[in-house]
C-alpha cells in the first residue's frame, strides 16, 4: 500500500510537472513557410513546392517518407513525393472553414524521416470579396437636446458582412458636417459604428440633421450600404447674448452738458421669447465716482452723463457693461466701454518764482543759479506741454531741471557791475495747446559789486632822485593809486614791503597808508648808499582784499662833503708827516715818494689834484699834478741843503673843494748811508713782504672757501630734486628706507615711480602697466582753472537730478514728528542756517512738512492722509525743494509716505445670488462682485479666496489701475439631483500685517435638465454557464438606475442594436426586470462565450442611453479521453545526435476544452529521451535529453502516456523502439607521444629508420587508419622532403643519408586519419636525433696549406735558449667528441735533441742550446690525428733555419722601428691633444670666474629696459626692511620679482645676491 500510495504521488507530480510544460508551450509556432490561395479555386490547383521552398532533396523524399501530418483538415490538401509539391485536394470554402475569423490560415505539419526533420507549412486562405455589407434597418432617428456635450457618443446600426479581412466591413464614413463624426469600435465579431458629437448642436441653426451612414468594406472593387440618420435637436437657452464689440472706446470733450449721450451699446441673442429679450445694466465692480457720472438705459443701451466730467480729475473711465437675456437660468455677457476724456486748452500757464536771488554777485560763474522757477499749466497732454523763454539781451539763460517744468535761471557769462549793474529779465511761458496761451513775468536782478578789480599804480616802476645829507623824518616823495570798484572795495590802503628788500633800508623808510606819502627815516649817505629800492603795496579793503605793488627806484645824489683824506705819509698826531733819505748821488727824475690820498665823493667831488704848497728848493723837486709822485727834478749838489721840506695840498674838484695837506721832509745823505737805510728799509720791507704773503695766504684762503662753498650750493641746488612723492609714500606701515626715487621727462610732461602705494589723485600713464604717475603740475592758468570750475558745477548739477536724500515715514503721524535732519544729512553748517534763508519750496503742494532754521530739522507740519495725498499710486514719495540763499543753493528731498493697513476690503453687497443651468459646460465663467479698499500698494486687495468646493474655482483679473476682479469658474458640471444648492463663501484679503478682510456670500441655485444617463449597478456583468442547460434557466439579471425624477429616472432594457442573431436565438431579456435567460440550447463547443451588449434607456423627451456588456461563459464537461498518433518516427538516431534532437513526433489529442481538454505527456522510464511539447498545441516531440553513446547501449524501447487534466482524470499508453546508430566519433590514438629515435649519420638512403602506430574505437570505416607526415611550409620543409612514411602501417624511411656535421637533430608531426565522415585525426611529434661517425680528418690550420702539403719556414736566432718558442702548428676536426679531439706527434724530426712538439697544443719549442755543429736547417713533420675510433690524421711540415744574431736582430729591428715610430707619432699626438683639451678647460673655468666677479649688481636695468621707453631715467628706488632689499620699477613689472604685502603692487623684492657660507656649501653640493 505504501509503495502504491509513492507511486500515486510521484505520477501525481509528473502530471503537474508536463501540465506546466504544456502551459509555457501552449502558443502556435509561426510557419516556415507560407502560401496564400484565394477560396473556391479547383482542386489539383498549385500551391507551391514545399521541397524546393525547404531546401529538400527531391530524389529523397520517397524513401524519407515525405508527407502531410496535419489532423483531420489533411483532406483539403496533398503533397506529390515526386517532386515535393503541395496541390488542392479538395474545394475550399472559407466562410464554413473559418467563420467570423478574419484571417483563415491552415498550418500543414510536414515529416521528412531519417533523419527526422518536421517543417510547418501555412497556407492562408484568401477572401474573396462577394457578399455587401447589409443594415439589419434602412433608417434611424436620434432626439439630441441643444445642451448635450461635444463628445456625447450614440450607438448606430452596424452593418453585417459574411466575408472577412480585407472583404469584410473596413470601415464607416459619415456625409460631411459640422457637428457629427463617426467612431467605430472594434468588437470581437464586428465593427460598431458610433455617432459622436464634435461640436454643441444649435436649435436656432439647424434644428434637424440629416445625415447618412455608409458601410464600405475592403474588396476590389469595393462594396457598400447605406442608413439614413435623422437627428433632431431639441432647443434649450444656450446662447449668450453677444455684443457688437467686445471694447468700446469712445472719446468726448470735458465739460460736455448733463444728458450728453456718449454712445450706445448694442447685444443680440439668437435664442427666441424670453431667452431672447435682453437688459443692460453696469457693472458692480466700478467705482462709486463712475455711477455719478454716468448711467446706461437698460432698455436701449445709451450711456449718457449724468455729472460733471473733468479731465483733470481723470483722464479715462472705464464701464463694465452687463447684458443679461430673460431666460431660465439667465445668461449674461460683459463689455468694457473706455471713455478718453479730451482735454480742452483753457488753462494759461503761471510763473511761479520759487527763489530769487534779488542781487547777484558780479563774480558768479557761468552757470551759477540766480532763481528757480515754477512752470505749470493746469491742463494736459499738449495742451499742457510748456514752451519757456528768457529775452536774450541779458547775460542770463533759463536751463530745465529734472523735474518737468521746473527751470533755473542761470548765468551765461561773467558778469562786470562796473559795465551793467542792474537787468530787468523777462520769462515768457507758452503752451502747446490750440490756441497757445502765453504768460509773462519780469524779475529784476541787481548786480552786486565784488573786489574783482585791483589797486592800479599810474607808472611802474617809480623812480627818485634824493640828494644825501636830506634831513631826517622829511617827506621825499608820494605814491599814489586808484580801484574801479565801490564803496571798500575801493578804499585803499599803502604800505612798504619790508621783508625782501637788502641791507634793511626800509626800516629807514614810512609811508602814510592813507595818502602814500613817503618820509625818510634818516639822512642818506651817498658815500654809504648809492642807491636802492623798495616796493609799495597798495591794498583795497575788499573780501578778499586785492593788492598791486609797485617798485620805487631811489638813487642818491652826491654831494661834495668828503675832504680828501691823506693815506701817505701816514698821518700821525694829526698830520701827515713823513721823511724820505735820498742819496745825494741819485740822478735827475729819481722818484722819492708818493704822496697817497683818497676822497670818499664820487665823480668830480672825488677827484684829487696834488700841488706843492710849500717847498725849500723848487728846482730841486717836483710834484705831479694827478699822480702825487715827487721827483728830483736834478741832480743834488754839494751845495743843496742836506734836509728839504715839501708841503703837499691835495684838494678836491667839488663846487666848494676840500683840501688836506701833507709834509714831506727829504734828507739828503750818503750814499752808504743810504744803502744803510736802505737796509733797514729792506728789513722793514721784509716785513712787509711776510705780511702781505699772508695776507695772500688769507685772502686766496677766504676766496677758495668762497668759490668753494658757491659750488657746492650750485651742485647741491642742480641735484635738489622736487619731491613729489614724499606724499604718497608716506605710511604708517612703511619701515624700510628710502634711497632714491625715480623721475624721468617724456615731451611736456613729468613721471615718477614712487612706492610702496599709488597716490589717489595721480594720472595713470598709458602703457606704463600702472607704477608711473604723471606728477601734477602745480602751474594752472586761468583757463585750467575756470574749466574745473565748469565740470564740477556740471557733476554738482547732474547728482542734484534726483532727490539727494530720501526719507521714509508712515502715513497718519502726529503733528512734529521728526522726519530726518536734512542740514546734518546734506552736510550744512547748522549756523548758517537761519543767515541763508534756509526753506522749503514745494510749489503749490499744502505744507505738510516744514524745516526748523535753527538745527535743520525736518518735521511733520499737519496729519497726513496718504489715501486723500496720493489716491491709488503705489509708491506715494512727496518731493520737497529746499534752497539756500547767498550763494544759491537747492537741494531735493524725497519723503516716502507707507502706507499703513487702516481699511478693510468691503464689498458692495453682503450676498450674491447666481442662477447656473444643470447643462452649464466647464470652463463658465461668471462674473463676481469685487471689493474695495482705499488702501494702496501692499495693504490693498491682494488676494481672493473661495470656500472649499467640488465645482467651483476662483479666477482672479488684474486690471492694473482697476484692482482685481474675481471671477467664478466652473470647474466641474454641476448636478441639481446630487445638490440643488451651493453656499459659497468669498473672501478678500488685502497684503496688510496683520492682514485684513471682507467677505461675500455667494448662493448658486442649480436648475435642471434631464442630464443623467442610466447607469448600471455593476461595471462588468459577467456569468459562468453549463453547455446543454434547459431553455427557460436565468442567465444573469441587470440593473441600472437613473438620478432623474419622473419619466426621466424610468429605465427600460433590450439588447444592443449590433447584437447578432445568433445570440438572440440562444438568450432573450426582459424589458422591465432586465433579466436574461435561455432561449436555445447551450454548445460548448460551438462557443465558449458570448459578450452581449445591454442597453439601458431612460423616457425623458430626448432620451439617454447607456450600455454595458454581459460577458457569458460556457463551462466546459470532460468526457473524452486522450488519443496519442505518432505522426512521425526516425527509427536509428545517430549517437551524435545533440540534446533537443528530435527522434519522433507525437499528437496527442483530446475533444474536450478548457483543463478537460488539456493534455499532458511524458515517459514512463528514466532514459536518455524527453517528450517535449512543441509549439503546436497538443503536439509532441520525442527528443534526447543527453548524449547517446552506441559503444554503451545501442537499443531503447520507449512507452508514451498522455493523461488529461480532467475530473476524473482520463490517459493513454504509447510503446516505440529507438535504435542508435555509429558515426565517427572517436579520433585515432598514438601509443607514445611524443617519439625519439636515434639515427647514426650517413645511414643508408631509402632504409627503414623506425615505425609509429595508433588505434581507433571506432568500427568498420570509422576505425580504418592511414599515416601521413604533416608538411608545412618552415624552414623545415627541405628536411621533410627526405623523410617518408608508409600510409597503411606508419613505417618512416629516409630519403638520403644524414651528415651529423650538418644537421644534428630535427623533428616533424606523423598525423592518423580515420576514414568516417567527416574523418578525425590525431598527431603526433617525432624527434630524430643524428649520432656522430668519424668521418672528418684533422685539418692544418698552420703552417698554412699551399699546393696540398701544409709547410712552413721558421728563422730563430742560433743564441736562443732551451724552452724558445719556434712556432705553433694549428688544426682543427669538424668532428664533435673524441672524434675531433686533436693529438700533435713528430713524424720525423732531423734532431731529437734539437725540438719538442707539445702533445696537445702544438707547440714546437727548443729542448736545447744550439751549437756549432747543429746544423742550420732542420725539417720537422708533424702528425694531427683525431680520437675516433678508426682515426684520421694530417701531417705538417716546419723547416726551422737558425741563423746569426745580427741578422735575426736586423729583422727584428726593421719591424720593431717600424712599430717604434708609429707608436711614437701617436703618443706624440695623444700629449697634444690631451694638452690643447687640458687648456681648454683651463680657459673655460677662468673665463667663467671673470664673467661671474665682473657680473654687474645693477638688480634694476632688465626691469626699466623698455622699447617704448622716451624718457630719461634719474634714478631708481631701492630701500632694505629688514633682511629683504626692495625696489621701485617701471615702467613694467618685473616677472620673477615678488610683491611685497601691502605696497598696491609697485614694491618688487629685490633678490639678495649676498649667501652665507651654507648657501654656498649647500650650492657647491
Amino acid at each position: 500500500m505504501a509503495s502504491d500510495g509513492l507511486m500515486q504521488i510521484r505520477e501525481y507530480w509528473r502530471v503537474a510537472f508536463h501540465l506546466f510544460l504544456l502551459l509555457c508551450f501552449e502558443e502556435q509556432a509561426a510557419a516556415q513557410i507560407k502560401y496564400s490561395i484565394p477560396e473556391e479555386v479547383t482542386e489539383g490547383s498549385f500551391v507551391g513546392n514545399i521541397a524546393k521552398d525547404l531546401g529538400l532533396d527531391v530524389t529523397s523524399l520517397i524513401d524519407r517518407r515525405f508527407r502531410i501530418v496535419s489532423g483531420t483538415k489533411d483532406a483539403f490538401f496533398e503533397v506529390n513525393q515526386n517532386n515535393g509539391v503541395l496541390y488542392v485536394h479538395n474545394n475550399i470554402d472559407r466562410e464554413e472553414l473559418c467563420p467570423g475569423n478574419s484571417g483563415c490560415l491552415m498550418e500543414l505539419k510536414i515529416v521528412v524521416e531519417n533523419p527526422l526533420e518536421i517543417h510547418y507549412v501555412g497556407v492562408d486562405i484568401t477572401d474573396v470579396n462577394d457578399h455587401t455589407p447589409n443594415f439589419p434597418e434602412k433608417d434611424q432617428t436620434f432626439e439630441i437636446a441643444e445642451h448635450t456635450s461635444p463628445g456625447t457618443r450614440f450607438q448606430l446600426l452596424a452593418a453585417r458582412d459574411p466575408d472577412a479581412g480585407m472583404n469584410s466591413i473596413r470601415t464607416y464614413t459619415l456625409t460631411s458636417n459640422d457637428h457629427f463624426e463617426i467612431d467605430i469600435r472594434q468588437s470581437d465579431e464586428d465593427k460598431i459604428p458610433f455617432l459622436v458629437l464634435k461640436k454643441s448642436l444649435d436649435r436656432e441653426k439647424s434644428s434637424k440633421h440629416l445625415l447618412v451612414v455608409t458601410a464600405v468594406d475592403g474588396g476590389k472593387p469595393q462594396r457598400s450600404s447605406t442608413l439614413n440618420v435623422s437627428v433632431i435637436v431639441l432647443d434649450i437657452n444656450d446662447n449668450r447674448p453677444m455684443f457688437s464689440n467686445d471694447n468700446y472706446h469712445i472719446t468726448m470733450q470735458e465739460n460736455v452738458e448733463v444728458g450728453t449721450v456718449v454712445t450706445s451699446v448694442n447685444a443680440i441673442d439668437p435664442d427666441e421669447g424670453t431667452n431672447g429679450e435682453i437688459e443692460y445694466s453696469l457693472g458692480k465692480t466700478l467705482r462709486r465716482k463712475v455711477y455719478d457720472i454716468f448711467e446706461l438705459d437698460s432698455f436701449s443701451g445709451e450711456i449718457k452723463v449724468k455729472g460733471g466730467v473733468d479731465f483733470e480729475e481723470a483722464e479715462v473711465y472705464k464701464l463694465d457693461v452687463q447684458a443679461s437675456d430673460k431666460g431660465t437660468p439667465p445668461l449674461s455677457v460683459e463689455c468694457r466701454v473706455i471713455i478718453k476724456i479730451i482735454d480742452v486748452n483753457d488753462n494759461p500757464p503761471e510763473i511761479e518764482v520759487t527763489s530769487l536771488s534779488n542781487t547777484v554777485p558780479e563774480g558768479s560763474k557761468p552757470g551759477t543759479v540766480i532763481s528757480l522757477i515754477s512752470v505749470t499749466d493746469k491742463d494736459s497732454g499738449v495742451n499742457g506741454k510748456i514752451i519757456s523763454r528768457i529775452s536774450e539781451d541779458v547775460p542770463f539763460e533759463l536751463k530745465p531741471s529734472y523735474k518737468d517744468n521746473i527751470y533755473s535761471i542761470v548765468t551765461k557769462g561773467s558778469l562786470d557791475r562796473e559795465l551793467v549793474s542792474h537787468y530787468d529779465i523777462t520769462i515768457r511761458a507758452t503752451d502747446c495747446g490750440e490756441p497757445p496761451l502765453s504768460t509773462f513775468k519780469t524779475i529784476s536782478i541787481q548786480i552786486s559789486d565784488v573786489n574783482d578789480n585791483r589797486p592800479q599804480f599810474l607808472q611802474n616802476p617809480l623812480e627818485l632822485y634824493l640828494v644825501e645829507n636830506n634831513a631826517a623824518g622829511a617827506w621825499i616823495f608820494s605814491v599814489s593809486a586808484t580801484d574801479n570798484d565801490l564803496n571798500e572795495n575801493a578804499a585803499i590802503s599803502y604800505h612798504i614791503v619790508r621783508e625782501d628788500v637788502k641791507n634793511g633800508m626800509t626800516s629807514f623808510l614810512n609811508v602814510n597808508s592813507d595818502d602814500g606819502q613817503i618820509l625818510a627815516l634818516k639822512t642818506f649817505d651817498f658815500e654809504t648808499l648809492k642807491t636802492f629800492q623798495f616796493q609799495v603795496v597798495a591794498t583795497d579793503s575788499g573780501t578778499p582784499p586785492l593788492s598791486n605793488n609797485v617798485t620805487v627806484k631811489v638813487f642818491i645824489l652826491d654831494q661834495n662833503d668828503n675832504a680828501p683824506v691823506i693815506l701817505y705819509p701816514v698821518n700821525t698826531n694829526g698830520s701827515a708827516e713823513g721823511v724820505e733819505e735820498i742819496p745825494r748821488n741819485v740822478n735827475a727824475g729819481h722818484l722819492v715818494t708818493k704822496v697817497r690820498a683818497y676822497d670818499a665823493d664820487i665823480g668830480y667831488n672825488g677827484w684829487l689834484l696834488f700841488s706843492l704848497q710849500e717847498v725849500t728848493d723848487h728846482s730841486l723837486f717836483g710834484l705831479d699834478r694827478y699822480t702825487g709822485q715827487i721827483r728830483t727834478l736834478r741832480s743834488f749838489t754839494e751845495t743843496d741843503e742836506a734836509e728839504q721840506k715839501l708841503v703837499i695840498l691835495v684838494k678836491d674838484n667839488g663846487n666848494v673843494s676840500l683840501s688836506a695837506t701833507a709834509t714831506v721832509i727829504v734828507k739828503v745823505v750818503e750814499p752808504k748811508e743810504a744803502f744803510a737805510a736802505s737796509d733797514v728799509k729792506s728789513a722793514a720791507k721784509d716785513e712787509e713782504n711776510n705780511v702781505t704773503f699772508y695776507l695772500i695766504i688769507t685772502l686766496g684762503s677766504v676766496s677758495t672757501l668762497f668759490l668753494t662753498s658757491i659750488i657746492v650750493l650750485i651742485v647741491m641746488q642742480c641735484s635738489k630734486s622736487t619731491d613729489y612723492s614724499s606724499k604718497y609714500l608716506q605710511d604708517a606701515n612703511y619701515d624700510g628706507t628710502l634711497c632714491h626715487s625715480i623721475q624721468y621727462r617724456s615731451g611736456d610732461k613729468r613721471y615718477m615711480l614712487v612706492g610702496p602705494r599709488m597716490s589717489i589723485g595721480s594720472t595713470i600713464v598709458p602703457g606704463s602697466n600702472g607704477n608711473t604717475l604723471v606728477v601734477p603740475d602745480r602751474r594752472r592758468t586761468s583757463g585750467e582753472v575756470s574749466q574745473v570750475f565748469n565740470v564740477l558745477f556740471a557733476v554738482k548739477f547732474y547728482i542734484g537730478a534726483s532727490t539727494q536724500i530720501r526719507y521714509s515715514i508712515s502715513e497718519e503721524l502726529k503733528e512734529g514728528t521728526v522726519v530726518g535732519n536734512i542740514a546734518k544729512d546734506l552736510g550744512i553748517d547748522i549756523n548758517i542756517l537761519k543767515e541763508r534763508g534756509f526753506r522749503i519750496v514745494s510749489g503749490s503742494t499744502q505744507p505738510l512738512f516744514q524745516v526748523n532754521q535753527n538745527d535743520g530739522i525736518l518735521y511733520v507740519n499737519r496729519k497726513i492722509d496718504r489715501e486723500v495725498v496720493c489716491e491709488r499710486i503705489t509708491i506715494c514719495v512727496i518731493t520737497l525743494k529746499t534752497v539756500l540763499e547767498n550763494p544759491l543753493e537747492i537741494h531735493y528731498v524725497g519723503v516716502e509716505v507707507l502706507d499703513v493697513n487702516d481699511h478693510s476690503p468691503s464689498f458692495p453687497e453682503q450676498e450674491q445670488t447666481l442662477e447656473i443651468s444643470e447643462s452649464a459646460l466647464p470652463g463658465a465663467r461668471f462674473q463676481l462682485q469685487a471689493a474695495l479698499d482705499a488702501d494702496g500698494g501692499v495693504n490693498a486687495v491682494q488676494q481672493y479666496k473661495l470656500s472649499r468646493n467640488d465645482h467651483f474655482r476662483l479666477e482672479v483679473k488684474d486690471r492694473t489701475n482697476d484692482g482685481k476682479v474675481p471671477i467664478l469658474h466652473l470647474q466641474k458640471q454641476l448636478d441639481r439631483e446630487t445638490n440643488r444648492n451651493h453656499k459659497l463663501l468669498l473672501t478678500a484679503i488685502d497684503g496688510g500685517k496683520p492682514a485684513k478682510s471682507g467677505t461675500l456670500k455667494i448662493s448658486v441655485d442649480v436648475l435642471d435638465v434631464n442630464d443623467n444617463m442610466p447607469v448600471f449597478n455593476k461595471d462588468i456583468y459577467s456569468v459562468t454557464l453549463n453547455e446543454n442547460s434547459p431553455i427557460g434557466t436565468k442567465v444573469i439579471q441587470v440593473n441600472a438606475s437613473d438620478m432623474d425624477e419622473g419619466l426621466n429616472g424610468e429605465v427600460i432594457y433590450s439588447f444592443g442594436n449590433n447584437a447578432n442573431s445568433k445570440v438572440r436565438e440562444l438568450f432573450d431579456i426582459d424589458t422591465n426586470t432586465g433579466e436574461i435567460i435561455v432561449k436555445g440550447p447551450i454548445d460548448f463547443e460551438a462557443a465558449e462565450t458570448y459578450e452581449i451588449d445591454i442597453q439601458a434607456s431612460d423616457r425623458g423627451a430626448a432620451p439617454l442611453t447607456t450600455e454595458k456588456s454581459v460577458i457569458i461563459k460556457i463551462v466546459d464537461l470532460n468526457d473524452n479521453a486522450p488519443e496519442i498518433e505518432v505522426a512521425s518516427l526516425s527509427n536509428a538516431i545517430s549517437e551524435d545526435s545533440k540534446p533537443g534532437t528530435t527522434v519522433a513526433l507525437v499528437i496527442i489529442s483530446d475533444f474536450d476544452s478548457g483543463l478537460n481538454g488539456k493534455v499532458i505527456g511524458y515517459l514512463s522510464e528514466d532514459m536518455p529521451f524527453t517528450l517535449t511539447p512543441t509549439i503546436q498545441e497538443n503536439m509532441y516531440a520525442l527528443v534526447t535529453k543527453s548524449q547517446l553513446d552506441r559503444e554503451k547501449l545501442s537499443h531503447y524501447e520507449v512507452t508514451i502516456i498522455a493523461k488529461d487534466a480532467g475530473e476524473p482524470a482520463l490517459s493513454s499508453m504509447k510503446t516505440i523502439d529507438v535504435v542508435v546508430s555509429d558515426v565517427n566519433d572517436n579520433s585515432p590514438e598514438f601509443s607514445l607521444s611524443p617519439y625519439t629515435f636515434y639515427v647514426t649519420e650517413n645511414n643508408v638512403p631509402a632504409a627503414f629508420m623506425f615505425s609509429v602506430k595508433a588505434s581507433d574505437q571506432d568500427e568498420n570505416g570509422n576505425a580504418l587508419l592511414s599515416y601521413n607526415i604533416l608538411r608545412d611550409r618552415s624552414e623545415n620543409e627541405k628536411l621533410f622532403s627526405f623523410v617518408n612514411i608508409n600510409a597503411e602501417n606508419g613505417d618512416i624511411l629516409a630519403l638520403k643519408s644524414f651528415d651529423f656535421e650538418t644537421l644534428k637533430k630535427f623533428q616533424f608531426q606523423v598525423v592518423a586519419t580515420d576514414s568516417g565522415t567527416p574523418p578525425l585525426s590525431s598527431n603526433v611529434t617525432v624527434n630524430v636525433f643524428i649520432l656522430d661517425q668519424n668521418d672528418n680528418a684533422p685539418v692544418i690550420l698552420y703552417p698554412v696549406s699551399t699546393n696540398g702539403s701544409a709547410e712552413g719556414v721558421e728563422e730563430i736566432p742560433r743564441n736562443v735558449n732551451a724552452g724558445h718558442l719556434v712556432t705553433k702548428v694549428r688544426a682543427y676536426d669538424a668532428d664533435i667528441g673524441y672524434n675531433g679531439w686533436l693529438l700533435f706527434s713528430l713524424q720525423e724530426v732531423t734532431d731529437h735533441s734539437l725540438f719538442g712538439l707539445d702533445r696537445y697544443t702544438g707547440q714546437i719549442r727548443t729542448l736545447r742550446s744550439f751549437t756549432e755543429t747543429d746544423e742550420a736547417e732542420h725539417k720537422l713533420v708533424i702528425l694531427v690525428k683525431d680520437n675516433g675510433n678508426v682515426s684520421l690524421s694530417a701531417t705538417a711540415t716546419v723547416i726551422v733555419k737558425v741563423v746569426e744574431p745580427k741578422e735575426a736582430f736586423a729583422a727584428a729591428d726593421v719591424k720593431n722601428a717600424a712599430s717604434d715610430d708609429d707608436d711614437s707619432n701617436m703618443t706624440f699626438y695623444l700629449i697634444i691633444t690631451l694638452g690643447s683639451v687640458s687648456a681648454l678647460f683651463l680657459i673655460s673655468i677662468i673665463v667663467l670666474i671673470v664673467m661671474q666677479c665682473s657680473k654687474p649688481r645693477d638688480y634694476s636695468s632688465k626691469y626699466l629696459q623698455d622699447v617704448n621707453y622716451d624718457g630719461t631715467l634719474c634714478h631708481s628706488i631701492q630701500y632694505r626692511s629688514g633682511d629683504k632689499r626692495y625696489m621701485l620699477v617701471g615702467p613694467r613689472m618685473s616677472i620673477g620679482s615678488t610683491i611685497v604685502p601691502g605696497s598696491n603692487g609697485n614694491t618688487l623684492v629685490a633678490p639678495d645676491r649676498r649667501r652665507t657660507s651654507v648657501e654656498v656649501r649647500m650650492l657647491y653640493t
